[in-house]
């Protein structure tokens, strides 16, 4: 609109000037007519823009600083406004995306920033707008180059390189230097319990049987580490919060996390994304923890909702044949797992925590009240049936949570 306002503006300046020439026979008034005429055609010269050079580092993870650097080699003669865009979870903290500056024939632009991806996925970076505008402001242009660019953003993985290893009744969190329920017995002495069907004969600790009056057996150490089986929350609920504070991409960060510092230890680890249904047999090793990495990277929230008693009841042969301790990472006052903790602690009383993360709310208004009471009443229920509770907020890094669960 601005454009048509200021070339009318011209041709009725130059129809006027015309007139008055005419009327007062003036040469000098004909000539000053036909100046805006000039200024019209003057600046149809039209603008070029070639890539000098683009450079792109860091961002590889959600969090991680991505540094930018464009610049362009521009001719023409006005303003000329450059900006890259970029995608919507991407946050600018330093520096700017966008530029304006004036051109005289030759010139350069060159733009400069850092900004943080808080979201993982795949991004494209190759869009940049362009709009040069004539000194005059009688004519403007747009026009997008594509830079060809793009990055791939991946979860953080928070390593712990010391946790505190004790050993004891695994009801609390697990422990690093717990051992399999499944494996070879070893030669390691570790206790005397009641007989179950299936023990060998030459474990059957014979003085034990008769001081007591019922029959006793020898438990040794059994070689390898404790399978770790992790459920991961999937349902709609999850998606809750800002890009920077959402409670799912929070749970990936953690069963990330949690992966890599177990299998990477020779712990077995499972996978069971809930509201996908998705299982991943337990594994240790570099190659078990990749293939849970790249199955998290691709996940998103569930079109349909999956109970955790569903989820465990898919998952129940798994669990039986390697005796896993369990870690559910969850909304605990939407998904209310205590019965399926219970489940999977089962008789053998295994291990297991929940990870339950809370969402910013609003302080002071009654529905942040509401979800403090669900909260509430749920972490009261898992403690009171013996569950591990570990709370995080979304957002926030999550190397304490690690070491709550972790040691």
């Amino acid at each position: 609109m601005k454009l048509r306002r200021v070339s009318r503006a011209l041709v009725i300046t130059s129809i006027f000037l015309l007139t008055l020439s005419v009327l007062f026979t003036s040469v000098k008034l004909l000539w000053i007519a036909i100046l805006p005429l000039l200024i019209l055609a003057f600046p149809n010269i039209p603008f070029r823009t070639s890539v000098i050079s683009v450079n792109l580092e860091g961002g590889e993870r959600v969090g991680e600083p991505l540094s930018a650097s464009i610049k362009l080699k521009v001719t023409g003669f006005g303003i000329i406004k450059a900006m890259h865009v970029l995608p919507n979870s991407f946050e600018l903290i330093e520096g700017s995306n966008a530029k304006a500056t004036f051109v005289a024939g030759i010139g350069s632009v060159e733009i400069k920033y850092v900004c943080v991806p808080m979201k993982r996925g795949n991004y494209s970076l190759g869009k940049f707008l362009i709009e040069s505008e004539n000194v005059f402001a009688t004519r403007r242009t747009r026009r997008t180059l594509n830079l060809g660019k793009e990055v791939e953003v991946k979860s953080r993985i928070y390593r712990i390189r010391r946790v505190a290893a004790k050993r004891g009744v695994a009801r609390k969190p697990i422990p690093e230097i717990d051992v399999s329920k499944v494996g070879v017995p070893g030669t390691d002495f570790r206790e005397i319990r009641k007989y179950s069907h299936g023990d060998p004969v030459k474990f059957i600790n014979w003085k034990a049987t008769a001081k007591l009056g019922e029959l006793m057996v020898n438990e040794f150490e059994r070689e390898g580490k404790k399978a770790v089986w992790i459920f991961l929350d999937a349902n709609p609920y999850m998606l809750h919060g800002d890009i920077k504070r959402n409670c799912f991409e929070t749970a990936i960060e953690i069963a990330a996390s949690l992966s890599y510092f177990f299998a990477m230890r020779g712990h077995k680890v499972g996978l069971y994304v809930v509201g996908h249904s998705i299982v991943l047999y337990p594994e240790s090793g570099k190659r078990q923890f990749n293939k849970v990495y790249s199955t998290l990277m691709k996940l998103d929230v569930a079109e349909r909702r999956e109970d955790f008693g569903v989820a465990l009841d898919k998952a129940k042969k798994y669990i039986e044949t390697v005796k896993p301790a369990s870690i559910f990472i969850t909304r605990a006052e939407y998904s209310n797992p205590t019965k399926a903790a219970l489940r999977a602690m089962g008789r053998s009383n295994l291990p297991v925590s929940v990870i339950t993360i809370k969402s910013t709310i609003e302080p002071n208004t009654l529905a942040s009240t509401v979800v403090k009471a669900m909260e509430g009443s749920a972490e009261r229920s898992l403690r009171a049936a013996g569950v591990n509770v570990i709370e995080v907020e979304a957002g926030k890094p999550v190397e304490k949570v690690m070491v709550g669960v972790a040691r």
